[in-house]
């Protein structure tokens, strides 16, 4: 019976649903052998053993150059693409399957054609092309602005979305080394250590050992959701080394990069939010992420299920396509109306604002915030100018409310949270402009 087969493709896994089951996870690995190329489960079994002839970029960095692989021949990250494709392909399909392919915000309009031109080769029918994390969130109960996040094996990447009624992709940021791949080295560093301190045995001394160490990461992980530690083992030579780990050690060992994927949030919030921000699985498997990541303001926080992106692609085909060259679609209608946007929650409305040591009054008369001398009332920044604008933002009194307007193309921020316009602030808050920038405190005197 001929269906439509939703297929995510991102660099960490290639995730396949079909009639509402998922049918395929495959990592996104090939072991480049002279005469044997292995690709994605396969692959992924014996990467620790043949990290030589280990590829795992050939989705984040797809292109059509070639390059000498570790047994001389030449071989393109498109070729391990279409390998792995094919071979996805022939698993999950049956005669007159489509598929409708869910892409990442950070495949560039390039890569997506050169992906379609591969599809073609595979001889896989392609019904639509839809953006990811709209697929992915379209779904959701949540307020207006959405904010998804996924934390591929390479990079993190951040999509902003909004809408009343149909969600629209506004704009994707990324942060280039949070990735899934440097976060387990660091873990599986850290779990090597805990076994050499408590029975003096190395994991990562042995092929055969740092694979099952690698293999069963992901497992810990999802354990550590729900527990403060656990016993982590590994088996040698018909025995087995066990150690306790805390979870509290793995977030210490991973803060470099969850206090970049903060960041990367923060500056996706409209000046303090609401916003639902919707965690990918793989995001959500790592540590305290989400915890963290719900502390911020504004922020209600959601998981996904692994399968979200492409199950969403394949009910939802008749939307996505079809259409002849594919098209790449970045809004959907959304299923359930946005959840009505509260007013962020402002305590006493703010009198001055302090930088540098001195407060300055904020009234009806605007206070203009900027680089360089000016007319009126102004605060003006000297040193180094990046990322501020000569008119920066202005704080001023309204109606009993105080207001921070934004007039900058780099942005102004609020408690972290990019201002979109226009922003109610009080005492305790804090302002940023530039970067790494200049950070005012809002205050009120009696």
């Amino acid at each position: 019976m001929m269906a439509a087969v939703g297929l995510e493709i991102v660099d960490a896994a290639l995730v396949a649903v079909r009639a509402g089951a998922r049918v395929a996870a495959s990592p996104g690995v090939a072991i480049v052998a002279p005469a044997d190329l292995k690709v994605g489960e396969a692959a992924a079994a014996q990467q620790r053993l043949q990290p030589v002839l280990a590829a795992d970029r050939f989705w984040s960095d797809l292109a059509t150059d070639s390059f000498a692989g570790a047994a001389g021949q030449a071989v393109s990250h498109a070729d391990l693409a279409h390998a792995h494709l094919a071979s996805v392909w022939r698993a999950v399909a049956t005669p007159g399957d489509e598929a409708v392919l869910a892409l990442p915000g950070s495949m560039r309009l390039h890569q997506a054609g050169l992906l379609l031109g591969i599809a073609r080769h595979v001889g896989m029918p392609v019904a639509g092309v839809v953006d990811a994390a709209v697929a992915a969130t379209a779904g959701l109960a949540a307020r207006t602005e959405v904010l998804h996040l996924d934390v591929q094996l390479h990079q993190a990447v951040l999509t902003v979305l909004d809408g009343e009624t149909v969600l629209r992709r506004r704009r994707v940021e990324i942060a280039p080394r949070a990735g899934l791949k440097v976060m387990f080295g660091a873990w599986a560093q850290l779990v090597s250590e805990a076994m050499v301190r408590r029975t003096r045995f190395d994991p990562l001394h042995q092929a055969s050992t740092e694979q099952q160490l690698y293999d069963r990461l992901p497992g810990w992980l999802a354990t550590l959701a729900g527990r403060e530690s656990l016993d982590v083992a590994v088996e040698s030579g018909g025995s087995s080394f066990v150690a306790t780990v805390r979870r509290e050690q793995f977030t210490l060992a991973a803060e470099a990069w969850y206090a970049q994927l903060a960041e990367l949030v923060r500056t996706g919030l409209r000046g303090g939010g609401p916003a639902t921000l919707a965690l990918s699985a793989r995001a959500a498997l790592l540590p305290a992420l989400a915890e963290r990541l719900g502390a911020l303001p504004g922020l209600e926080v959601t998981v996904l299920a692994e399968t979200a992106a492409a199950e969403a692609a394949a009910a939802r085909a008749a939307e996505i396509g079809p259409a002849e060259p594919p098209t790449l679609v970045t809004a959907l209608a959304r299923v359930h109306a946005a959840a009505p946007a509260m007013r962020r929650a402002v305590g006493t409305p703010a009198t001055h604002v302090v930088v540098g040591g001195r407060a300055h009054a904020i009234d009806e008369r605007p206070l203009v915030i900027g680089f360089g001398e000016g007319a009126g009332r102004r605060i003006a920044l000297g040193g180094a100018a990046e990322g501020i604008s000569r008119s920066h933002c202005t704080l001023l009194r309204d109606r009993g409310r105080t207001l921070v307007r934004d007039h900058s193309r780099f942005g102004t921020f609020l408690n972290g949270g990019r201002v979109a316009g226009e922003a109610e602030v009080g005492a305790g808050d804090r302002l940023r402009v530039g970067s790494p920038g200049v950070v005012f405190e809002l205050v009120a005197a009696d």
